[in-house]
């Protein structure tokens, strides 16, 4: 990876980028009133269920075949996963967020790069936006999905010092280990490249199913 493609990856993937995905907690919030999540053990529990169940077999895989498609010009494809990522959320405001937070990605790179072409996307599904950022930006698909997976971790520990008593040094633990994982976990992905979309995580998606319920949020989702 060339430097200034490295410093631009960091800054796409830095909370500082202002996509607006730190109003969003994808149900943590929920599993942290309700006390189903408490501390660094059931943290550590959930990213693990979101690398296995979500991260992998959609979000992921998502990522991979969105670059795949845009190294062959191959926009039907790009717009299929986007239909597919979000048949396939049950969670309503799960959908909100991922659209959201795509068409703000993209919103966002087109006033930093005149040059952006326009994308005729149904949805603007988040794996999809970052994609192609990450694309435009000169990453590999491995690059990319490590990129993303990383994002997503990240964003995690900062809703998580927020909602539960976990310090900072305790939060930089736990992202850490996570983060082992996503070497392998792209492997994985790229062994599913010919595969559909699949996501079975019911214990997420009814903490994001529930958040509605919960008497004072921090969060969006």
């Amino acid at each position: 990876m060339e430097s200034l493609t490295f410093i631009r990856a960091l800054q796409l993937t830095d909370s500082f980028f202002p996509v607006g995905a730190f109003a969003y907690s994808d149900g943590l919030e929920t599993a942290a009133a309700t006390g189903q999540i408490t501390d660094g053990n059931s943290l550590s529990e959930w990213m693990d269920h979101f690398i296995e169940g979500v991260f992998i077999p959609c979000d992921g895989l998502a990522v991979m075949k969105s670059m795949e498609a845009l190294k062959h010009d191959d926009l039907d494809s790009l717009r299929q996963t986007d239909e597919e990522l979000t048949a396939i959320r049950p969670a309503s405001a799960v959908r909100r967020a991922s659209t959201l937070i795509g068409k703000r990605m993209l919103s966002l790179y087109a006033s930093l790069h005149a040059d952006a072409p326009a994308l005729n996307l149904p949805h603007s599904n988040s794996p999809v936006a970052y994609a192609f950022v990450y694309f435009r930006e000169g990453l590999s698909s491995r690059e990319a999905v490590m990129a993303f997976g990383y994002n997503r971790l990240a964003g995690m520990v900062s809703a998580a010092l927020r909602l539960i008593s976990i310090g900072q040094q305790e939060g930089q633990t736990l992202l850490t280990n996570a983060t082992q994982r996503l070497p392998s976990a792209v492997v994985r992905i790229e062994q599913k490249i010919g595969e559909p979309l699949r996501s079975f995580s019911p214990f997420l998606d009814i903490q994001q199913m529930n958040h509605q319920y919960v008497y004072s949020r921090l969060f969006r989702s």
